[in-house]
């Protein structure tokens, strides 16, 4: 019951950080793309494809939300000891983009085609490559200043 409860409080974060995030996005690309028109939460044909435009938000808001829980628990690969650092990076990407991308198809964001899917794979790598260098840099320098304070003790 302890672990349904805090997997609950884990996906609960996760999701909300998702529609977070997927808000900030959606408004940045608004300023950006018209900032004098109406607020759309992803492409303008996303939104064409709902009766009303509320409807469209609320299945961006479910989709950001989902896109939360797949980067979230993905992560979580990262806290298995057992396994090297190798193997949980091999895994934390094919959880990213296994469940990703049917999610980015879903919101609009390119129009499914064999290029397209090439391109956004590209993208992908070189993000998440991006994403890791940065991470393992920090997880490098953390462990370097652990193991400065060792050898002065």
């Amino acid at each position: 019951m302890k672990k349904t409860v805090k997997y609950l409080s884990y996906a609960f974060r996760f999701a909300t950080t998702g529609v977070f995030i997927g808000l900030v996005i959606s408004l940045i690309f608004n300023y950006i793309g018209n900032p004098n028109s109406f607020y759309y939460p992803s492409t303008f044909a996303f939104v064409k494809k709902f009766a009303r435009p509320l409807d469209s938000v609320a299945v961006s808001a479910l989709l950001w939300a989902l896109m939360g829980l797949v980067f979230g628990f993905g992560s979580m690969v990262y806290s298995i000891r057992k396994w090297s650092y190798l193997k949980q990076t091999i895994t934390s990407f094919i959880i990213y983009y296994v469940g990703f991308t049917p999610l980015a198809i879903l919101a609009g964001w390119f129009p499914l085609s064999w290029i397209n899917m090439i391109i956004f794979t590209a993208e992908f790598i070189l993000i998440f490559f991006v994403f890791w260098t940065f991470y393992y840099w920090k997880a490098a320098r953390e462990i370097k200043r652990i193991n400065q304070k060792i050898k002065k003790q």
